[in-house]
């Protein structure tokens, strides 16, 4: 089952990921990867492994999301990794996409 949130990127229910971290990744996605506004609202993003392991004092998210146009399909969907770390406050620690250039 897929929960939709206030982000753009849909998490699987129960995948773990509270929700400011999931809007966090969202506004990364909105200003660090290059889309036009357009694109944001015609792509889907869908996180489909998350992880969280505990280094430290800080809770380390893993995400990779896949982004695509639902109604073309002739290419396979884009990719994105995300290292998000949350120590009392959230930073993007990696960020990695095959599709679109993300800056981190």
């Amino acid at each position: 089952m897929i929960a939709p949130t206030a982000a753009g990127i849909l998490f699987a229910a129960g995948a773990g990921v509270p929700r400011p971290v999931e809007q966090f990744a969202w506004r990364v996605i909105q200003t660090r990867c290059h889309y036009q506004p357009y694109e944001l609202g015609q792509r889907s993003f869908w996180a489909y492994d998350t992880r969280a392991q505990r280094f430290g004092t800080a809770l380390v998210y893993s995400i990779k999301i896949l982004s695509e146009v639902p109604w073309e399909k002739t290419e396979p969907p884009a990719e994105i990794s995300m290292t998000i770390e949350d120590e009392g406050g959230l930073r993007l620690t990696a960020l990695a996409s095959s599709f679109i250039d993300c800056a981190l």
